[in-house]
């Protein structure tokens, strides 16, 4: 179990970095699109670069499910403590396997609509980057194994520590940010 999660960690340092490169292109891109757009006409320079925004909006949903996934490993997901921390201990835990069983099963649907994207986006292809629409479907289906992935480590990571509660990450934590 612990070679899995030195595994999965090494993913997780991977996935970082590439949602980290990611988001600077996407930086860039965008940056790039308010010169041309805003600055260059103000100079006389009228030109266009319409590349930008598909290339951005892209990078953006690779981002996303990129970053959910690196976010659930540390189990920063999106969670309401209330009910489990309102519970004994013991009740509480169960409640959060719960949850986490139910998060599982989601991204479980996710992967299989994705791959229907994924294959619907062959035949398709984006407008102005001329790529099949495909390799952006693809981020679905990828982030969400990704995040089963990270799932499984969190749990268990928690059930090798058994004294540990299965809570989620905390804020302040510097283990949870993603780059």
């Amino acid at each position: 179990m612990l070679a899995f999660l030195s595994a999965v960690d090494r993913m997780n340092v991977a996935l970082r970095h590439l949602v980290g490169a990611t988001l600077g292109i996407m930086v860039l891109a965008v940056g790039l699109q308010i010169v041309v757009r805003f600055l260059l006409p103000r100079l006389g320079i009228i030109a266009s670069v319409p590349w930008t925004e598909e290339l951005a909006r892209y990078l953006m949903i690779w981002c996303i499910f990129l970053g959910a996934a690196v976010a659930a490993r540390s189990g920063a997901l999106i969670a309401v403590d209330t009910l489990p921390d309102a519970l004994p201990p013991r009740w509480g835990d169960a409640v959060r396997l719960a949850a986490l069983a139910i998060t599982i099963a989601f991204f479980g649907e996710l992967i299989w609509l994705g791959w229907r994207w994924v294959e619907f986006g062959q035949s398709e292809t984006s407008t102005v980057l001329n790529v099949s629409l495909s390799w952006v479907y693809l981020a679905l289906p990828t982030g969400s194994a990704f995040a089963i992935i990270n799932i499984v480590a969190f749990i268990v990571e928690h059930r090798i520590r058994s004294n540990t509660p299965l809570a989620v990450a905390e804020a302040d934590n510097p283990e949870n940010t993603l780059v």
